[in-house]
C-alpha cells in the first residue's frame, strides 16, 4: 500500500483546523436563499438544501483552497452553497434520465 500524498494530508489537517467553517458558509448561503424565496417548502426540503450547501461548500474548499485570497474564498463558498441545490437537482435529473 502506498503512503498517502503529503499534500492531501496537509489539506485534510487544514480542513480540520479551521476549514470546517466552509461548510457553515455554504450552509448559510443555502439557508439565506431559502429565507428570501417566496416559495413554500416542507421542513425536510429546508434541511436537505442546507446540508447540500454545506457539502458543496466543503467540495469548493478542496477546489479553490490556496488559489485565491481568503476573502474571495469565503465568498466563493457562500455562493457555492447558495446555488448548490439547483446544481445537485440538475445532476440528479441527468443521472436519472441516463438510466
Amino acid at each position: 500500500m502506498t503512503p498517502p500524498d503529503p499534500a492531501i494530508t496537509k489539506t485534510m489537517e487544514e480542513l480540520k483546523d479551521g476549514g470546517w467553517i466552509v461548510a457553515v458558509l455554504g450552509a448559510l448561503g443555502a439557508f439565506c436563499r431559502l429565507l428570501i424565496s417566496d416559495e413554500s417548502y416542507h421542513w425536510i426540503i429546508w434541511i436537505r438544501r442546507v446540508v447540500a450547501g454545506g457539502i458543496m461548500g466543503v467540495l469548493g474548499y478542496f477546489a479553490v483552497h490556496g488559489l485565491v485570497p481568503p476573502i474571495y474564498e469565503a465568498m466563493i463558498y457562500s455562493i457555492i452553497g447558495t446555488f448548490s441545490h439547483e446544481v445537485l437537482d440538475l445532476v440528479r435529473r441527468r443521472l436519472l434520465r441516463v438510466k
